[in-house]
């Protein structure tokens, strides 16, 4: 046996492990139970919903899909709807810091710029079906601004997408816009730790489809850091479900499309 030249030695180190593809990921399941307030739909439902998101070396990726369950119908009668969205982030592809300030006192801060894709899906493509192409942004709202001390946000991600409709009797093509808004912002009280988050939809009508705008909070409670000492794991709170112009429905005397509903939430993470 050969012992080692200490020279040598320290000239070629061992490599280093690769780091993951994947930065991080998130899997969660949810139930929103006993709904009550939803327009065009049943009154009153209840959704079991799964969630993943991940980051990784060239973007990041988010998707749903919902089950939901129409009380007081027949045991066939509910539904499936599903998102899925992957972004590719120009800064990381392109190894470039792409943070600039619009403003010099600017209320944000753009982080990085994407690709952003969307495919929507509903149990019956003829009713629910939809591609999405267009430009996001990562944001960094910044502490201190007109609206005073924010605190920290966990994200703030914005959306503008062209959307073309895939259901039966829609025009091909990218007719219409959507702008899309999600963030979420952790606070405290007293030692309790809780979390707001959601996001909203604004179909701008520029189409075929009329307008629609989808406002989707999520107020809640860590409980898991409170009762085992596990933050981020199980979460109790309320989801409010307000949607004026549901389904790109105009809302009329006749026929009530706009929507004010809430149901209890439970989520836990994987």
């Amino acid at each position: 046996m050969f012992a080692a030249c200490p020279a040598i030695a320290q000239e070629t180190p061992a490599p280093a492990d690769e780091p993951s593809f994947f930065l991080w990921n998130d899997t969660s399941i949810t139930l929103l139970a006993y709904g009550k307030g939803f327009a065009v739909d049943p009154d009153e439902q209840s959704t079991f919903t799964l969630e993943h998101a991940h980051e990784s070396k060239i973007g990041d990726f988010f998707m749903f899909i919902d089950w939901t369950d129409f009380h007081g119908q027949p045991p066939t009668d509910s539904t499936w709807y599903g998102e899925f969205g992957p972004r590719l982030s120009f800064g990381k592809m392109l190894d470039k810091d792409l943070s600039r300030t619009l403003f010099r006192h600017s209320l944000f801060e753009i982080k990085d710029v994407l690709l952003a894709m969307q495919y929507e899906r509903g149990e019956d493509p003829d009713l629910a079906e939809a591609a999405l192409v267009g430009l996001g942004l990562n944001l960094d709202v910044r502490q201190a601004g007109p609206l005073g001390g924010l605190g920290k946000f966990n994200y703030v991600q914005l959306n503008v997408y062209g959307r073309a409709e895939l259901i039966d009797g829609a025009r091909h093509g990218f007719h219409d816009a959507q702008v899309t808004l999600a963030a979420s912002y952790p606070f405290r009280i007293g030692k309790a730790a809780f979390l707001v988050d959601g996001y909203f939809d604004w179909v701008t009508g520029l189409g075929s489809e009329d307008w629609s705008y989808h406002l989707n909070p999520q107020i809640s409670w860590d409980a898991g850091a409170t009762i085992w000492n596990t933050p981020g794991k199980l979460f109790i709170g309320v989801e409010v479900d307000l949607w004026w112009n549901k389904y790109q429905i105009v809302n009329s005397p006749f026929f009530d499309t706009n929507q004010n509903a809430v149901s209890f939430m439970l989520k836990y993470h994987l």
